[in-house]
């Protein structure tokens, strides 16, 4: 027997099957021990493995772990908790890789987690670290300390060698976090770690993490800075420089760059040979308005990956996603603010090389060729990655085009799909509103019978029975937040005209850009037109000129502007950035420095408005001006490379 997958488990009714789903061909034998469930866990483990135990919780995650080992039977050791899963084929190249490993009593092999962290996957960030989680069996290895476990030996000091696989954990999204109540069950334990034995460095490492989920990046920061502090020996710690990029972000997240700097010289730097380094000098030029430097460093974390990718494997510290992805994804929003189409078709294309299923990049993609290509030479360029003739491809395809609202593309791609009946009934919908298909439309509403499966789909038949003039009763297919509900509510009064213009407050500013913004992709102009001279107040119009600004619809931005302006309005930090943005893209330097110190006046904390004020201006008594005030809004920046160039 090979491989004994072991697991503690307890209320893991959603996630357990996807789990054992994700390696159930590839391991020899799958021990749980559930520690108190009350929902379907046992009962969904017990279709995968007759190796259910029960375990009474003891406030100690070693205890749990200790008893699966007593009971595993294969050569090589497996834990994995419940939420975590491996993409397909990873499970298999592990039982490769673990055929040819010769068993040792003081090596261990690390798995790199890599972790969904935010409000949920969708909208989630990526970390990763390496935790050992694979050990021979028949050594006596075992596990201890009651939280944030760790393995011992009894035969000496253990080694930590890299398996070639990873694992995906969901554990850390905030609404796991909130409804399993992780966050209070640790602390309790950590409190009572702390009285027994007090905190390691690796204790204050793992009680920063928590902080960090909880968004409390002050107290995070607290204890990264205990952990390095208490940490002597660097190099032979593998957490140690996951603890560093930790503290770097939540530096970074406190606004605290020139510790982030710092700390990213003194510390990171010794691991330069992988991106981690480069993407966060990178990040830091980026936040600061030093565009050019940032997107040399940006280009640089990618080179730096691809020549240790060359070397090894293991091509990151942190994530993959440092090695290409997220600076790809940086590149694309520096060369689009700086309207250099050609780059930034390059780094979304590159995007779309590495995963045909990144949908923010793809609609990206389609909005900038659609400004000069016809849908028949889109689809052309687009199947150098899509193949048209694969159904799930033309999915994609049709999808990102209705999702940007492009009607002609979304045509095109619609009359190609292989089966339209795969569409989903907020897709139908969605389509059918769009084409202006009102027979189609209430088709879909009839097969419902008036019942909506979103929030979104319920905001479109809103403005579906004004555009149309119907009325079709309808209600949600899912329970909705009171928020939610106000939300619906708004747009229906603001569309129906029965909210009075005196009733819109500036509070309501991003609820009337949702209805604004909603009319305008939709192309129902006239609708949004009387809205516009209905609710013609500055924070609206502030609003909206800074989406047209956004959307790349400069002519209708800079006309609110000016009607803002004509009306004495008093323009917002935002407005006037993007004001200077325009003239100085335009080669209209005075117009876009008065601009930018008008910006400057309003957000004097905005550090970057200061940098591209010094880059663009000739060194006149203005430029030391802003010099001077600069300095006194950031007297650090004396210390810091970036900026000596414009303090000199």
């Amino acid at each position: 027997m090979l491989i004994s997958l072991c697991m503690i488990v307890k209320n893991e009714e959603l996630v357990i099957e996807r789990c054992l789903d994700s390696l159930k061909e590839v391991v020899d034998e799958i021990i749980v021990i559930d520690t108190g469930s009350i929902d379907r866990t046992k009962q969904l483990a017990l279709s995968y493995t007759d190796h259910v135990h029960d375990f009474v919780w003891v406030n100690d995650f070693s205890r749990a772990r200790n008893e699966a080992i007593r009971r595993a039977n294969g050569r090589w050791i497996l834990f994995l908790d419940a939420d975590e899963y491996f993409a397909p084929g990873d499970a298999a190249k592990l039982r490769s890789f673990l055929e040819q490993a010769e068993p040792s009593p003081t090596v261990v092999y690390a798995i790199n987690v890599i972790n969904f962290v935010g409000k949920s996957k969708e909208k989630s960030v990526l970390t990763s670290g390496e935790i050992p989680r694979l050990f021979p069996n028949g050594f006596g290895i075992q596990y201890e300390r009651p939280i944030h476990e760790q393995l011992y030996s009894p035969h000496g000091e253990l080694l930590s060698a890299l398996a070639p696989v990873s694992i995906f954990h969901t554990g850390y999204l905030q609404e796991v976090v909130k409804e399993k109540d992780k966050l209070q069950r640790n602390a309790g334990l950590f409190k009572e770690l702390k009285q027994q034995s007090g905190f390691s460095a690796y204790d204050y490492y793992t009680l920063g993490n928590e902080a960090a989920v909880a968004k409390n990046f002050v107290k995070a920061i607290y204890y990264y800075e205990r952990s390095l502090k208490k940490q002597k020996n660097a190099l032979n710690s593998s957490w140690y420089p996951h603890c560093v990029i930790s503290l770097v972000h939540a530096y970074l997240q406190m606004e605290r760059l020139t510790d982030a700097w710092a700390l990213l010289e003194e510390r990171l730097s010794l691991w330069k040979e992988y991106p981690e380094y480069m993407f966060f000098k990178a990040a830091i030029f980026h936040h600061l308005g030093f565009i050019e430097d940032a997107a040399d460093s940006y280009k640089e974390a990618i080179s730096t990956a691809s020549a240790k990718s060359e070397q090894s494997h293991r091509f990151y510290l942190e994530s993959a996603e440092y090695a290409s992805t997220i600076p790809m994804r940086k590149l694309y929003s520096i060369y689009e603010w700086k309207k250099s189409w050609p780059d930034a078709i390059y780094y979304l294309t590159q995007l779309l090389v590495q995963d045909i299923h990144d949908y923010n990049a793809l609609r990206s993609l389609l909005i900038i060729l659609a400004r000069e290509e016809k849908p028949v030479q889109i689809a052309a360029f687009l199947a150098k990655l899509y193949d048209p003739n694969h159904a799930k491809h033309q999915y994609i395809l049709f999808r990102a085009s209705l999702s940007n609202k492009q009607t002609e593309l979304c045509r095109y791609f619609f009359e190609h799909l292989s089966d339209p009946l795969m569409l989903s009934s907020e897709d139908q919908l969605d389509y059918c509103f769009l084409i202006e298909d009102e027979e189609g439309y209430r088709n879909v509403i009839d097969r419902l019978n008036g019942v909506l499966p979103n929030e979104r789909t319920a905001m479109l038949h809103l403005l579906a029975s004004i555009s149309w003039e119907f009325e079709i009763p309808w209600k949600l297919n899912q329970a909705t937040d009171e928020d939610s509900l106000d939300k619906l509510s708004f747009l229906e009064s603001m569309l129906n005209g029965r909210l009075a213009p005196e009733e819109l407050a500036p509070e309501h500013g991003h609820l009337a850009l949702a209805v604004l913004s909603l009319c305008y992709e939709y192309h129902r102009y006239e609708c949004f037109d009387a809205l516009i001279q209905r609710y013609a107040h500055d924070f609206v119009l502030s609003e909206i000129a800074d989406f047209m600004f956004a959307q790349h619809q400069t002519g209708i931005a800079l006309d609110y502007y000016s009607l803002m302006l004509d009306q004495g309005a008093a323009l917002s930090a935002k407005n006037l950035e993007h004001l200077a943005l325009y003239h100085l893209q335009k080669g209209f330097l005075a117009e876009g420095l008065a601009f930018l110190e008008a910006a400057i006046e309003k957000s004097p904390d905005s550090i970057y408005l200061y940098v591209q004020y010094l880059q663009a201006s000739a060194k006149d008594e203005k430029y030391r001006e802003i010099q001077q005030k600069l300095l006194r809004q950031m007297p650090a920046a004396r210390k810091m490379p970036p900026f000596q160039k414009i303090l000199a």
